[in-house]
């Protein structure tokens, strides 16, 4: 079995440990100390955890032994990895919050630009500007949240193509209505203004 000491992201607390090795016993049909593989999603479900089978048979492929079975120490790790995921979740959503003001809920890629080139270390203009325009993919000047957990170094989110286009055309329609509104306001101000 692996050691877990060096790959948990943070300290789980005791009545944490309690919780999960309640949900580790009870799938610990034989009294052995270990779990099937196949039973560990369910064990994590028991313990609040809801992986989907992708994650489940990555986190196999990194704790197997080739005996088909978890100890406990592997499932801690497994619980530790997976809890520490949600908290960096927490961070970039929190981190956007700061930096997200405008009514859209993206980030002006100015204002990032300028937060950038005023941190310590000295960012080169010119790096702030491949950064931003790499994750800007839809070219806005806006970094919605997708794109900044990208720039923080998290997986993108993935949105379909046609979902992506169906988007970008409304938002155009959008800015096209709002540019002929104020055209038509301001004819009828001049007409008025004539008549």
């Amino acid at each position: 079995m692996m050691n877990t000491g060096s790959m948990m992201n943070k300290p789980l607390k005791p009545e944490e440990v309690e919780a999960y090795k309640e949900a580790f016993d009870h799938f610990d049909w034989t009294k052995s100390g270990t779990i099937p593989h196949g039973e560990l999603q369910y064990a994590m479900r028991r313990a609040g955890q809801n992986p989907t089978d992708v994650e489940v048979q990555d986190m196999i492929n990194q704790i197997d032994d080739g005996t088909g079975t978890l100890d406990f120490q592997d499932f801690l790790q497994v619980m530790g990895e997976k809890v520490g995921e949600i908290d960096i979740e927490i961070h970039f959503k929190d981190t956007f919050r700061v930096f997200s003001k405008d009514p859209d809920g993206c980030i002006p890629a100015n204002e990032l630009k300028f937060v950038l080139m005023h941190l310590p270390g000295k960012i080169a203009g010119k790096e702030i500007e491949e950064m931003i325009k790499t994750v800007d993919k839809n070219g806005d000047g806006k970094i919605s949240y997708s794109e900044f957990r990208v720039m923080m170094g998290g997986f993108p989110l993935i949105i379909p193509n046609d979902k992506f286009a169906q988007a970008k055309k409304l938002k155009e329609d959008e800015e096209k209505e709002m540019q002929l509104e104020k055209e038509r306001a301001k004819k009828r101000e001049t007409y008025e203004y004539k008549g």
